[in-house]
């Protein structure tokens, strides 16, 4: 079959069967009349009369024969499904073309076949279609990921030379592809050459499942709008570089499981590994470095479609920035066998304790049970030795408060502080948008409408809920009520399920304020007394952690602290405060990077270390009232690491890891792309760089698209005037032709053709 004919019609196959055509010629000339002469009297009148009609027949049997053969044609063309688009494409070989390539350049791309990537067969076939390009035609070139630039070449290119250079240049994206923006942005470029009526798009892809399925929603109605866009403008053709069945696992996840991480001591680290494939892996070997030095390895098997996870045990020795790495060996996509978690390791934590009920006697402060807690008697180690609390407390009375500076400590406790002024108010504030801990704790000196009014404002403040009466008398003790943990569903009582000894849900306590609002501020309860109360509110603001603790932390409404439940909690409420500020340093390829800086740096700019050792400056600027500095989108995978000059001097890490939805390499069929994503989008799809109107492997195509709908209305009409020839020819042919009818009897009117 001629590759022009296969461009033109959607079965060009079911074309060899048009020499049926001329089956009713054949069975009218074998059906033709034979006679022998025989002279007789009448036979010149009979001649005479034959004479006078014998055109007016052949003229008749001519058109049936001409209807009866059209009837043959028609109906195999309507079932070859000829398209009009597609003959358009004949007339206009020799004009200039507008050219759109749109390369994949996700993450997926990325995966090996044979010995080379599918991002590097997509780029050489790039190059195909660029390099058939003639003199008169323009070409754009479009990169599909999440991360910019998505249009390389902008302006229509009227020579190849630049956009070769181009997508030679062109790198592989760590990113996901991006499908919907960078189709978007590449349909105004059709408007682009409008002196250039032929136009082409060329997209070449994987066609990821994780990619190319919208799903039935907002999305699905985008994609198919976009797609409809550029079909009613161009000539699309999809080329399909991906590869079925490619095995693949990765490292979907790695986090630490203790809120701080302490020098000196084992930190626990969960990495999650899955395979992506439809067959088992086994005997992969796990890694797990610290800051570039090997410290375990784990053999791990995993069945197809599997996930694991394995807890490694690291001891960080040395306070300061920190890079956790898990590595997992190579396979058909290596760029997710890497991932990395910024760990901040403390020697210790600073709590300052703000003790707000002043007295003489032991034990009388508001913060002399928390003091204890925070910081318990050593406890016995290896022979000789001691286990050092990694909480260091430093206690001070709230008068001392002006002349502190918060941003020398992790975490803050307000016990029992009757007011807080606006200037404190606003201190609190950014030492929390800065990763800061802070945990108000009830007591009879509080002030319920001052911390409303500068603490709550109406749900907009650091108050986790508004504070209300206190409920029951902590002098009669004539009601009580005790922790009820529910479900142990929040992260700070998890780790007391299923440890009964630990007396949580023993506690007593004689009185506790009343909150609302909580709603409106964003607060959640993580710990209820079991009337329904809150006990323990929080709050994310910024970086850290606020929070509330509703009854005392001494012994006047409560005997909490007495009870075995009293210094567990305390040591997790302290480091729950302060886990904010860790959990921001760990991003996706794509997000941008911050960090709070001394207001007093001015304008000094803070380095940026990339992950390839590249660095530059950055300029702080003025963010909800603070100095921070903002880097992104960060476009590589691994360790950012932002230096802060004097007076902070500190350096800061990010952990900038893959989005593993491009992990599982799953792709389309052809046939799940027609009745999926390309459901009624007129398209061509090849596995080659084929001209448009060259065959292609598949096709694409809606019903509607072609002419086999007026074929079939053609067909139906003709059958019916076919019958009505061979019975009454003139009648037939007003049906066939009322012009011709029309003069054909006027002539017989007029005496110009026999009866």
């Amino acid at each position: 079959m001629f590759p022009w004919i296969a461009n033109l019609f959607a079965s060009p196959s079911l074309l060899w069967w048009l020499g049926l055509a001329g089956a009713p010629l054949v069975i009218h000339l074998l059906h033709r009349r034979k006679f022998r002469e025989t002279q007789w009297a009448a036979m010149k009148f009979l001649l005479e009369a034959a004479r006078k009609n014998s055109r007016r027949l052949r003229v008749e049997q001519l058109l049936l024969l001409l209807v009866r053969t059209l009837l043959i044609l028609l109906a195999l063309m309507a079932v070859a499904e000829p398209l009009v688009n597609r003959a358009s494409a004949l007339f206009q070989s020799g004009l200039p073309v507008h050219r759109i390539v749109i390369i994949d350049a996700s993450a997926s791309m990325g995966a090996t076949s044979g010995d080379e990537t599918l991002f590097h067969n997509a780029r050489r076939l790039a190059r195909d279609i660029v390099e058939r390009s003639r003199q008169g035609d323009a070409i754009n070139l479009v990169r599909l990921s999440t991360l910019s630039p998505r249009v390389i070449v902008q302006t229509p290119a009227l020579s190849a030379g630049p956009v070769l250079d181009e997508i030679d240049r062109m790198e592989l994206s760590p990113a996901p592809a991006g499908l919907l923006v960078g189709l978007e942005e590449a349909v105004p470029l059709l408007r682009g050459a409008p002196e250039i009526r032929r136009k082409e798009v060329y997209l070449l892809s994987d066609f990821q499942r994780a990619t190319w399925d919208a799903g039935a929603g907002d999305a699905s109605t985008r994609l198919r709008g976009v797609l409809k866009k550029l079909t009613d403008g161009a000539e699309l053709v999809l080329i399909d570089v991906g590869e079925p069945g490619l095995a693949n696992a990765g490292v979907n996840g790695i986090e630490s499981l203790d809120p701080v991480t302490i020098a000196g001591r084992g930190t626990r680290v969960r990495v999650s590994v899955r395979n992506f494939s439809s067959e088992a892996l086994a005997d992969r070997e796990l890694q797990l470095l610290v800051d570039d030095r090997l410290v375990d390895r784990r053999t791990v098997n995993l069945a197809a479609g599997a996930e694991t996870s394995e807890l490694f045990n690291p001891v960080i020795d040395g306070a300061g920035e920190h890079r956790i790495e898990a590595r997992l060996g190579d396979d058909s996509l290596p760029v997710d066998n890497r991932r990395w978690l910024a760990v901040s390791v403390k020697d210790r934590l600073r709590v300052l304790c703000v003790n707000g009920r002043g007295t003489g006697r032991a034990l009388a402060k508001s913060t002399d049970f928390l003091a204890l807690a925070l910081s318990p008697a050593a406890r016995g180690g290896a022979v000789g030795t001691t286990e050092r609390s990694i909480l260091e407390p430093t206690v001070v009375n709230e008068s001392e408060l002006a002349s502190l500076d918060l941003s020398l400590f992790d975490c803050v406790f307000y016990c029992d502080v009757k007011r807080f002024t606006e200037r404190e108010a606003t201190a609190i504030t950014t030492f929390l948008k800065q990763g800061g801990g802070v945990i108000f704790c009830a007591g009879d000196q509080v002030q319920a409408k001052e911390y409303n009014d500068v603490l709550y404002k109406q749900g907009a403040g650091v108050l986790p809920a508004k504070i209300g009466e206190r409920q029951g008398d902590p002098v009669r003790r004539e009601s009580i009520v005790r922790f009820d943990p529910g479900e142990f569903g929040h992260p700070l009582i998890g780790a007391f399920q299923g440890n009964p000894d630990a007396g949580l849900e023993s506690t007593v306590s004689y009185a506790y304020l009343a909150t609302s609002g909580i709603k409106e501020s964003g607060g959640k309860v993580a710990l209820r007394f079991d009337d329904g109360q809150p006990a323990i509110l929080e709050k994310s603001v910024g970086l850290g952690k606020s929070v509330l603790i509703t009854t005392s932390l001494d012994d006047q409404w409560s005997l909490w602290p007495l009870w075995p439940s009293y210094v567990p909690l305390i040591q997790e409420i302290a480091q729950f405060a302060v886990a904010g500020r860790a959990g921001q340093r760990q991003k996706t390829v794509g997000d941008s990077l911050e960090a709070s800086v001394p207001a007093g740096i001015g304008d000094t700019a803070v380095e940026m270390s990339h992950p390839n050792g590249e660095r530059e400056k950055i300029r702080p600027i003025s963010k909800n009232g603070e100095s921070r500095i903002v880097f992104g989108p960060a476009i590589e995978l691994g360790i950012y690491e932002a230096r802060i000059p004097p007076p902070s001097l500190r350096t800061e890490q990010f952990a900038v890891n893959f989005d593993s939805a491009e992990s599982n390499l799953t792709k389309y069929t052809p046939e799940e792309l027609r009745e999926g994503p390309l459901a009624g989008i007129d398209a061509t799809l090849a596995r080659t760089a084929l001209e448009p109107a060259s065959t292609a492997s598949e096709s694409v195509r809606p019903v509607s698209g072609g002419l086999t709908r007026p074929i079939l209305y053609l067909l139906l009409y003709l059958l019916f005037v076919e019958q009505a020839l061979a019975w009454n020819f003139s009648a037939g042919l007003w049906l066939l032709c009322p012009p011709l009818a029309l003069y054909l009897w006027w002539r017989k009117r007029s005496g110009g053709v026999p009866a």
